[in-house]
């Protein structure tokens, strides 16, 4: 087995992080470019299985939520015991079974595995290792450093598309999804460049420390209740002592009968019903004979003990899986709400403009030519961000909220979008202004959060996207449907847009 040194402090912003940035630009190049040629497939699956447009959109569908779950494991357990290098090469061994799956399908329903799960897994265990390897060799330039992987993702989407469409000509569509499959093994390279890094502890806590901060907060909640627990053993040694007492002696003072030590003695039941937590359904059945009273204190204190060695191991592996602590931190909350208002209205628009361009009635030319202008805007737009990234100038939560608003103000241009001259310059100044939003959201969640919960931050950003684009897809629908139109679908987007861009500037407003 091959063993790689590890990078130390000193090749963060230099030495080896380039190379890293490298891989990250080849991964980003192969992962969105493969999500933005799933339309070409999309029509030879509808081909080859005779499916309906509705079956295969479920499929898509089946796979964001799929993908969107995995993230937070992934960043929560994986990361932490696999490290990102066995991530990203595990990657290849799930897209050429993905790819492998689909070309040999015999029924539409196989891809909800092949295509919704294989595939999802790909994309998580290959796209989030990669983002937080990249967050951690670049600190400076961590801006620009994003941009540039961004950039391959723009190289992907525009390079990849036709490379399919060749090939559906020259070997069909079996032929095209083995060349994919070949494609992903090009992970296992690029997981050999990921080698991790050990940042200095006053920049990233170790594993060990992270580990002591779950084990204070999960113990914090023991130790609250450590004196309650005392407290309640108490009363239940009350409790049964009391009940010893009523039996020994009637209503009128006089004693019963002697309490005999033989088998058939009766057992009283004490359940503590005003106990609260797990401990409500403790039952303790203590014999009349008193001498059998430690015993059942003893009983008493291993319920207790196995409660709460249990609610530990559960509380571990929750923080284990996600710091909850941060649903404390305010500047997390105003990130993750400005993640839901804003991420469907910088992905959808694009999808959404070949559909609206056919209800102003231009030819299907006209409309593909549009959406290469549109991929072409995209990847001029992610080179020029790559200047202005780590502009001192400017803090990046304002260029985030610069872009947004643009990108709102671009919606409402669906008012007047009526020929292809207007339509082009729509989808130009949206894919520049949208791209921002992947371009910045990890460097935001670093500066919000602190990159030693960067895993966390970028686990629940992929979650929030999901629910985003879910959420706006579907209410673009219906607003469709029901106008009959696609303008009041862009003007919600564009309102979105606005109003998430405006919520970061109250960030120096929420406590941490």
């Amino acid at each position: 087995m091959f063993h790689f040194r590890k990078s130390t402090s000193s090749s963060v912003d230099k030495g080896w992080a380039w190379v890293v940035l490298f891989g990250c630009f080849m991964e980003y190049l192969i992962i969105l470019g493969m999500f933005k040629s799933f339309g070409l497939f999309f029509v030879e699956y509808q081909k080859k299985f005779s499916a309906t447009s509705s079956v295969i959109s479920m499929v898509l569908s089946v796979q964001t939520i799929i993908a969107s779950v995995l993230s937070i494991v992934v960043m929560g357990i994986g990361t932490r015991f696999f490290g990102e290098q066995s991530l990203i090469i595990s990657a290849a061994l799930f897209g050429l079974s993905s790819s492998l799956g689909n070309a040999f399908a015999t029924h539409s329903s196989v891809l909800f595995f092949t295509q919704s799960t294989l595939f999802a897994l790909t994309a998580v265990t290959a796209h989030t290792p990669c983002t937080l390897i990249l967050g951690k060799y670049f600190e400076k330039r961590r801006g620009m450093a994003n941009a540039i992987a961004n950039v391959g993702g723009s190289l992907g989407g525009l390079a990849l598309p036709p490379f399919f469409a060749y090939l559906f000509e020259l070997y069909g569509l079996q032929g095209a999804l083995i060349t994919a499959g070949g494609i992903f093994l090009h992970f296992i390279p690029i997981g050999m460049l990921m080698r991790p890094i050990e940042r200095k502890a006053t920049a990233v806590p170790d594993i060990d420390e992270k580990d002591n901060d779950h084990d204070k907060m999960v113990n914090g909640l023991s130790d609250k209740k450590c004196s309650s627990n005392d407290r309640i053993k108490d009363e239940l040694e009350n409790e049964v002592r009391e009940k010893l007492s009523a039996k020994r002696f009637d209503s009128s003072g006089n004693s019963q009968q002697s309490i005999s030590s033989t088998e058939d003695d009766r057992n009283i039941q004490v359940k503590p019903s005003k106990l609260m937590g797990s401990l409500a359904n403790i039952s303790v059945t203590i014999s009349m004979d008193g001498n059998n009273l430690a015993n059942s204190k003893l009983e008493i204190d291993k319920d207790i003990d196995h409660s709460e060695k249990s609610r530990n191991c559960c509380m571990k592996f929750l923080f284990t899986l996600f710091d909850f602590s941060l649903f404390k931190n305010g500047q997390f909350i105003l990130l993750i709400s400005f993640s839901v208002l804003v991420c469907g209205a910088c992905s959808i628009p694009i999808t959404y403009i070949p559909p609206f361009a056919k209800d102003q009635g231009l030819q299907t030319e006209l409309i593909g030519i549009l959406v290469t202008i549109s991929a072409a805007s995209d990847l001029v737009g992610r080179f020029l961000f790559v200047f202005i990234a780590d502009n001192k100038k400017i803090e990046r939560r304002h260029m985030m909220t610069i872009a947004m608003v643009a990108n709102g103000a671009t919606c409402f241009m669906a008012f007047i979008s009526t020929n292809f001259t207007y339509l082009a310059i729509f989808g130009i100044l949206q894919a520049m202004f949208g791209g921002v939003y992947y371009s910045m959201i990890n460097v935001l969640v670093v500066d919000f959060i602190g990159l030693e919960k960067l895993n966390y931050g970028i686990a629940f950003t992929a979650v929030t996207r999901g629910i985003s684009i879910a959420m706006t897809s579907m209410a673009v629908g219906i607003l469709r449907d029901t106008t009959g139109s696609y303008v009041s679908g862009f003007s919600l987007m564009g309102v979105c847009s606005i109003v998430g861009g405006i919520i970061l500037l109250f960030k120096p407003c929420v406590s941490t």
